[in-house]
C-alpha cells in the first residue's frame, strides 16, 4: 500500500495538465470524499496492484465462481440499496483479519475476492471483496471506489470501500460494523481512490501527503 500511495503522489507532482482527465458528469457532481479536492484521471495503468488483481479475478471467473460467491451474490439481488450495502459489509467483515505476510509472504498482495474467500486478508482485501461483490450484484462501477487513506487516530495507512447511496458517499470499513456516511468520520485523510473507471488524487486542507512531509 505504501508503494501505491507514494507512486500516486509522484504522478500527481510530475504529470502534465493535459494528462488529467475529467470525471463523468454523474461522478463529478457528487460530493468529494472526506472534504478533499479531487483530481481525476481515467488512466489506471500505474496502479499495478489494482490492475493485476482485476486481471487475475477475470481469469478466475472464466474458470467459474465458487459456490459460496454465487450464493452471496444471489442473496443480494432484490434487496433495497441500503440493505444491500449493510449485508455486504456485515458478511465480509465476518472474515478474520489476516496479514498479507501470513497469507502470501509479502507485505502488500492485493487479493482477488476468491482468494479472500479461501484465505481471508487485510484491509484492502476486505474493500476489494466488497467492491466486487456489489459489482456482481448489479451496482455500477461509477457508484463505488476503493479508497487508500491515513487513519490519523492510529497513525496507520488503511483502505476502505466507499459506495454512493442516493448521491451520498457511504463508508464500508472492516474497522466499523455499521455503514455510515463518510462525512461522519473525521479521522480519515485519503491519499487516492480508484475504481474501474479511473482514479482520483485527493488533496486539500484535510489531505496529508507522507511523501511531502
Amino acid at each position: 500500500m505504501r508503494f501505491l500511495r507514494f507512486f500516486a503522489l509522484l504522478l500527481a507532482l510530475a504529470v502534465p495538465l493535459a494528462w488529467i482527465g475529467t470525471a463523468p458528469a454523474a461522478i463529478s457532481a457528487r460530493p468529494s470524499l472526506f472534504g478533499t479536492e479531487e483530481v481525476f484521471s481515467p488512466d489506471n495503468s500505474a496502479f499495478t496492484k489494482w490492475t493485476d488483481m482485476l486481471r487475475r479475478f477475470n481469469s478466475e471467473r472464466r474458470r467459474g465462481a465458487p459456490a459460496e460467491w454465487q450464493t452471496l451474490v444471489a442473496s443480494l439481488r432484490g434487496l433495497d440499496p441500503r440493505t444491500r450495502l449493510e449485508r455486504v459489509n456485515a458478511v465480509i467483515n465476518g472474515f478474520p483479519y489476516t496479514p498479507s505476510m501470513v497469507n502470501w509472504g509479502e507485505r502488500n498482495h492485493w487479493e482477488t475476492p476468491f482468494e479472500f474467500l479461501r484465505k481471508s486478508g487485510q484491509c484492502q482485501d476486505y474493500a476489494i471483496a466488497k467492491y466486487m461483490l456489489l459489482r456482481d450484484a448489479g451496482v455500477p462501477a461509477a457508484s463505488l471506489r476503493l479508497v487508500v487513506l491515513r487513519d490519523t487516530r492510529q497513525s496507520l495507512d488503511h483502505a476502505v470501500l466507499v459506495a454512493y447511496l442516493d448521491g451520498e458517499p457511504m463508508l464500508l470499513d472492516n474497522q466499523i460494523g455499521a455503514v455510515v456516511p463518510t462525512a461522519a468520520i473525521g479521522y480519515y485523510q485519503p491519499y487516492y481512490s480508484i475504481s474501474e473507471d479511473g482514479w482520483w488524487l485527493h488533496r486539500g486542507a484535510n489531505a496529508r501527503y507522507a511523501a511531502l512531509r
